[in-house]
């Protein structure tokens, strides 16, 4: 079957709105069975004994749990930070101290393709902690 080229200039245009609560939903249907299911805490491990509580959907009928976007992403966070962390992959670098902040240099290879220099640093215990650039 040979596929058609689409001209992207003849297409209508389509007008939609998205509902205020659509990327963090109250309740919704279960793929599977079609049933309606309730937000709930659900309980993930992420990690070598590491757990982590997010808020999805868990259908008692099917025994699956589903989540939104939003917490997908957190989910998603969590699996690279615990990756990191069970590789074993680690580099060293010097601590500085200027009057009121610890400051160290990020190697230029983790940083060739950053265009903004904004860091998210995830605390991770009283002395440690995760930064991810943005």
């Amino acid at each position: 079957m040979k596929e058609q080229a689409i001209d992207l200039g003849k297409l209508e245009k389509a007008d939609f709105k998205i509902e205020k609560d659509a990327y963090n939903p109250k309740t919704v249907i279960c793929p599977s069975c079609g049933k309606s299911i309730d937000k709930s805490n659900i309980e993930i491990e992420v990690g070598n004994q590491i757990y982590m509580r997010i808020s999805g959907f868990y259908c008692p009928v099917c025994k699956k749990n589903y989540l939104g976007i939003e917490e997908t992403a957190k989910l998603d966070k969590a699996l690279k930070i615990s990756r990191s962390f069970s590789k074993g992959f680690a580099m060293e670098r010097s601590l500085s101290f200027d009057g009121d902040n610890y400051t160290f240099r990020v190697p230029k290879e983790f940083t060739r393709k950053v265009k903004r220099k904004k860091i998210e640093i995830i605390p991770l215990g009283n002395d440690q902690f995760c930064g991810t650039i943005e």
